[in-house]
């Protein structure tokens, strides 16, 4: 089994790469929250902190039974783009292969949403196991005899495009019954199919609401590496302690970068760029964007590099226009594919089934169709198809309102919440930096109307959001991608209603905030923090902003004496903060006491909740 980031031509085992991911117990909510997020460092490791033995899992306990409760059969996997689902599936298949661990099961079968979003008639449960495992066609009905040997894993949910579907009225109960995919998987995981069966299905969060979650068992959240296993990542892949270490220090030293580690996909693609530039090539990156667009130009930079030939086209174009071709047309296909949410297409495209670099974004499976076979593709992650399709939006010669399916206009809020990652690729790619980068490295034309058009709906946008206390999150990303100081200035809303509230904040979110506070310097007429999990860390690192606040609301949050001294400290510090919410935090008395204490201070408080 070779890893899953193994790039074209590499053989990378994936024993001697697979690095421990933090798993553990319970699920922050299974109500659909407003927006997926990427959750970096931050919760990461409040969460290791936190954690304690109970709670943590290792990959071999995902099945075992909690004493004097009925078995674990069902088990839902979340966690965030990146962070190491599909790693997760194979250290099961690797263990299990090798007979190092799950001896419980006698089989275990691995189907991914990818390939079943192929399927558009009837089908049966026996059709869609045989689809990848033809092999298995005279064992199959002693493989489902007895069932409760028997490990179905069901990798990917967010990426089925039936996903919102799965509240099915009609239920299949034998194998070689026919029905619509989605009925047969709701069937599976309901246990009206194979009742005796475990099944582990892996998803996004924003995804999750639409699992039929009274079937789970067991609800578990892979939170990605701590600074010990990046550590050990960037070991593994130099293969070099001193250059490993090197590199790490580098790293180190770049807070995004670290944070950007901390999700295993990120911490992969940092390696990568490192060890293509040996070191960086320019300015360290400073957005999500910036690492991305390095990570382009390190592959193409690698592939080009004594490939002159393959970069020319069958009509003699040359090597750099032919480059920008490949790259649109991957752009092209990333984007279709992300706006139907799909994310696997066939490779019926000599430029995408003969070109080297294409192999570098792209996975090549072989699909089982009736009377032939079928290469099928999808990019390697779906960061990178994201990426893609916002590279697409920004440098194919079209408005933007075209390229994102939504006629004549467009605007940020507007976008579906699974789009937030485009989005802010989309405003990074935008950026000056980027555009000058990707002009001089690759060619493109600098996309000087787009930007302009971009920037004014940014503005604009993020003003109203600013003045109305509307909902403002994806819009401080977007200017945090940009980096650009003249549109700071341009922006200068009347009044600042910040508001995050009902959803987990993490670090890079943490960092939106404080560089949009920083760039415009005016009182905040309210902050709402309402139900974000912010940590006591988190409080520390944005007591000098709520010294500009007039509102503050952190209800909702669980709250401990730490974090209620810092509380403290504002209402003693503030001479302007007129109104306090506290409401669901835990407080208790000795809480209160502190509070009530800081309170007579200033005078200046008139509401506390």
């Amino acid at each position: 089994m070779l890893y899953y980031n193994t790039r074209h031509g590499e053989k990378i085992l994936f024993s001697e790469h697979y690095v421990n991911l933090l798993i553990v117990k319970g699920h922050n909510s299974l109500e659909l929250k407003r927006h997926e997020l990427l959750t970096f460092g931050q919760q990461r490791i409040s969460l290791q902190q936190r954690a304690t033995e109970q709670r943590l899992i290792k990959p071999a306990q995902l099945f075992s039974s909690e004493a004097g409760t009925h078995p674990t059969k069902k088990i839902l996997v979340t966690g965030v783009a990146g962070i190491g689902k599909t790693i997760l599936v194979q250290k099961i298949l690797h263990d299990f292969s090798n007979c190092r661990e799950h001896q419980s099961f006698d089989f275990i079968i691995h189907l991914t949403f990818r390939d079943l979003n192929l399927i558009s008639k009837p089908v049966s449960l026996q059709e869609l196991i045989l689809r990848k495992n033809g092999h298995l066609a005279k064992h199959l009905d002693t493989i489902t005899e007895n069932d409760t040997k028997l490990l179905i894993i069901l990798d990917g949910f967010d990426e089925f495009k039936h996903y919102k579907g799965c509240d099915v009225d009609v239920f299949l109960t034998e194998l070689d019954e026919e029905g619509e995919v989605v009925e047969v998987l709701s069937s599976l995981m309901l246990g009206e199919l194979l009742p005796g069966a475990s099944v582990l299905v892996t998803s996004r969060p924003m995804a999750v609401s639409h699992i039929p979650v009274g079937s789970i068992d067991r609800f578990v959240v892979i939170t990605g590496f701590s600074t010990i296993e990046i550590c050990d990542f960037f070991q593994r892949f130099y293969q070099d302690k001193v250059l490993a270490s090197k590199m790490f220090d580098i790293v180190v030293a770049n807070e995004l970068m670290l944070t950007l580690c901390y999700i295993p996909a990120f911490c992969y693609i940092v390696c990568s760029i490192l060890k293509e530039n040996n070191c960086l090539s320019t300015a360290s990156p400073r957005t999500m964007t910036d690492i991305y667009v390095q990570y382009l130009l390190a592959l193409v930079k690698s592939h080009t590099k004594n490939r002159v030939e393959s970069l020319k086209d069958s009509s003699g174009t040359e090597p750099e226009e032919h480059l920008q071709k490949v790259l649109l047309k991957l752009g092209r296909i990333a984007n279709q594919k992300l706006m139907n949410q799909e994310t696997l297409f066939y490779g019926n495209d000599d430029d995408i089934s003969n070109c080297t670099l294409v192999s570098t974004f792209l996975d090549k499976t072989s699909v089982q169709e009736p009377g032939c076979t079928e290469d099928v593709y999808s990019f390697t992650h779906l960061t990178i198809q994201e990426f893609f399709a916002a590279l697409y939006s920004t440098m194919e010669d079209a408005c933007l309102s075209e390229t994102l399916a939504f006629g004549t206009e467009y605007s940020i809020e507007s976008l579906p919440g699974n789009l937030d990652l485009f989005t802010r690729f989309l405003s990074g790619l935008l950026s000056e930096r980027n555009q000058a980068l990707l002009s001089r490295h690759i060619g493109f034309r600098p996309q000087e109307d787009k930007m302009q058009s971009f920037r004014t709906r940014l503005i604009a946008d993020t003003r109203a959001l600013c003045e109305n206390g509307a909902y403002i999150l994806t819009h401080l990303h977007c200017l945090l991608e940009q980096q650009d100081v003249l549109l700071m200035q341009e922006l200068q809303p009347q009044c600042l209603r910040i508001n995050l509230s009902d959803v987990t904040l993490s670090t890079m979110d943490y960092n939106a905030v404080k560089h949009f506070l920083n760039e415009i310097q005016l009182t905040v007429s309210e902050m709402d923090l309402t139900g974000t999990n912010i940590t006591t860390e988190a409080l520390r690192e944005l007591q000098p902003y709520f010294l500009r606040c007039e509102k503050l609301w952190l209800g909702e949050n669980s709250l401990d004496m730490e974090a209620i001294k810092l509380v403290a400290d504002v209402l003693e510090a503030s001479d302007i903060l007129k109104e306090l919410g506290l409401g669901w935090t835990d407080i208790g008395d000795e809480e209160l006491f502190l509070l009530t204490h800081a309170i007579k201070v200033k005078q200046t408080l008139t509401e506390l909740w």
